[in-house]
């Protein structure tokens, strides 16, 4: 039996499974099995099967062996057992998210549908980029959906600019809906003078950039820039609301919290993940979102691939889940505890070194090594640092500014080959995890390039589901603190085969 997908519901108190021979629901707490389809005397296998919160709503897509493809999606109600209707595509579904507003089916092809969930209408087809991708790392061809909806009736969906073509009405705001077999695109030769001046925010990342000086920033401008930018789409009002830059390179990760507050987002890289937290009080007036403030959070110094960004309930916490079997849990912070300045590390100087299972990385060594350097050629400061000797970044930023900004140790900066990453930790330091749990697995991930699914349950109860071998792992969560990583305490574990 082949794991083709899992799921936790938006409340993450059911888990679903998706196999080759069948498709199974799940309690959390207390774990147990209550639903299964037949699996011997009529075989089901499923591609997909999504909850509706803790509802009898389902959405399966049944894997089919012919030449079709799984194109069949089926709405049921399964307290029923009723099938309330079923949908055919043109192409493979690769992907689908859904909340009590809206229902969005993402195409192999590229195509996006945007259904009225109470009525299974149409209201959008979205033309981006083939989600079919030659540059996978363990295959020559890979199938993977970077996108987010956020489980709130706001229903923003977050995905990567880099996504969107040409031919794409993703900017047309008439609300109009277009129909599965004539999509409405727009001529390529009037998209690339397209104004998003209105929908761009220029963070302290990017505001000193060429862009900020343009007149008219157009879609060819944002993706020449970087494939870092990502959309906030309102699949509600049929309207993007805002695009900002997340990272220099590739988005590989997005998650939106449960309130639609703050935008989770990975490189590529899967060094450093950054949380946008958003405003909507000017929303009606601007007609767009507004940006608050980033935060910075450090995974690891070695690249690997995220493939798993999952917001708590109240959104204080994310987890992050990679190709190195390290699960890593954050505090997402806000206003009070993250400082304004710039966005904060730069991914261009990442080291390729290991973190330490102390919880100490070689980069703070690094950095904090090059702080006692600078420092040490200071008298006047020596009071000052045997008055708060923890570290560099228990300096106050007035202290830090004063220290850097005179002579010499701007001469000795400029021969440093970390000072821009040295620069920007000045203002930001990027958090650290604060937990973490090692997963005990060598079987290879998934051709869908996942390795756990991440849920959240009541009173620090953690819950991960893990492709690789099939299992059902309930942890205790410790509570965020400043000190060392703290490993999470194994509860209990479950196989789901």
């Amino acid at each position: 039996m082949v794991i083709n997908d899992f799921a936790f519901n938006q409340d993450f108190t059911c888990l679903s499974m998706s196999t080759s021979e069948c498709h199974k629901i799940f309690n959390c707490d207390p774990f147990g099995e209550f639903y299964s389809s037949p699996s011997d005397m009529n075989p089901s296998p499923t591609a997909f099967l999504r909850m509706l919160f803790s509802t009898s709503l389902t959405i399966i897509v049944p894997e089919m062996n012919s030449n079709l493809g799984n194109r069949v999606l089926q709405v049921y109600n399964l307290k029923q057992k009723l099938k309330i209707c079923e949908l055919t595509f043109p192409s493979n579904i690769v992907d689908l998210m859904l909340n009590r507003k809206r229902l969005v089916v993402f195409l192999e092809v590229g195509q996006i549908y945007i259904y009225d969930l109470s009525s299974v209408k149409l209201m959008k087809v979205l033309e981006i980029n083939s989600f079919v991708s030659k540059k996978g790392h363990d295959e020559s061809n890979s199938t993977r959906v970077v996108a987010s909806l956020s489980p709130d009736d706001r229903s923003y969906l977050a995905l990567p600019l880099s996504h969107v073509n040409e031919q794409t009405d993703l900017f047309n705001a008439d609300g109009s809906s277009s129909q599965p077999t004539t999509p409405v695109l727009r001529p390529s030769d009037s998209a690339a003078v397209v104004s998003l001046d209105s929908l761009v925010e220029l963070t302290q990342k990017n505001e000193h950039s060429p862009l900020a000086k343009k007149e008219t920033i157009t879609l060819e401008d944002l993706q020449k820039d970087s494939h870092g930018w990502v959309v906030i789409y309102d699949t509600i009002n049929l309207k993007p609301r805002l695009i900002y830059k997340a990272h220099d390179s590739g988005i590989a990760k997005i998650a939106i919290s449960r309130d639609s507050h703050a935008v989770a987002t990975a490189s590529n890289k899967g060094t450093i993940i950054r949380v946008c937290h958003l405003n909507f009080e000017l929303l009606e007036d601007l007609n767009k979102l507004t940006i608050t403030h980033i935060t910075n959070l450090r995974r690891g110094h070695h690249l690997t691939r995220i493939n798993n960004l999952t917001f708590s309930l109240d959104s204080s916490i994310l987890g992050c889940g990679s190709d190195s079997n390290t699960i890593h849990f954050f505090t997402t912070g806000g206003p009070a505890s993250t400082p304004a300045g710039p966005s904060g590390a730069t991914e261009e100087h990442e080291t390729s070194d290991e973190e330490s299972r102390s919880g100490r990385s070689s980069s703070e060594d690094l950095n904090e090594n090059l702080a006692n350097l600078l420092i040490s050629k200071q008298p006047e400061q020596e009071r000052e640092l045997e008055e708060e000797p923890k570290s560099y970044f228990s300096l106050g930023l007035k202290k830090s500014s004063k220290l850097l900004n005179n002579p010499y140790t701007k001469s000795i900066m400029k021969k440093l080959p970390y000072k821009d990453y040295f620069d920007n930790l000045i203002w930001e330091p990027p958090r650290r995890s604060f937990a973490f749990v090692k997963l005990a697995e060598t079987a290879p991930s998934t051709p869908r390039h996942k390795s756990v699914e991440i849920g959240f349950g009541p009173s620090g109860l953690l819950m991960l589901a893990s492709y690789q071998t099939g299992t059902f792992y309930q942890y205790k969560l410790p509570k965020p603190h400043l000190e060392d990583r703290e490993e999470c305490q194994l509860i209990s574990s479950h196989s789901l085969e």
